[in-house]
């Protein structure tokens, strides 16, 4: 089995930007809540679409609390199984926080 990588994209990403095809690609609807009042929220107030492998599984939201990079994940079904899942999206939120700290 070919390795997956796991990507968190941006809400304007050129995958994502296109609500409706990314609902006729992935059968859920990602929404960007930014604008959207707290209590109305379904994804969170600036959810990054979550990519793994080929398929968009969820949605992650992050946020800096004293210093330390704090993400929190969503899942369209259930969360993937296994130790290859974990460890790409443990070296895509290092990647994350890497580049939040370079700013």
């Amino acid at each position: 089995e070919q390795s997956r990588s796991v990507r968190l994209l941006a809400p304007f990403d050129p995958l994502v930007w296109d609500r409706r095809r990314f609902a006729l690609l992935w059968n859920w609807e990602y929404r960007f809540e930014a604008y959207t009042p707290a209590a109305e929220r379904r994804l969170g107030y600036y959810a990054m679409p979550l990519l793994w492998g080929e398929q968009v599984i969820g949605w992650a939201n992050a946020s800096m609390t004293e210093g330390k990079l704090q993400v929190a994940t969503g899942f369209i079904g259930a969360a993937p199984k296994g130790a290859d899942f974990r460890r790409a999206l443990d070296a895509e939120i290092a990647r994350l926080e890497a580049f939040l700290q370079s700013r």
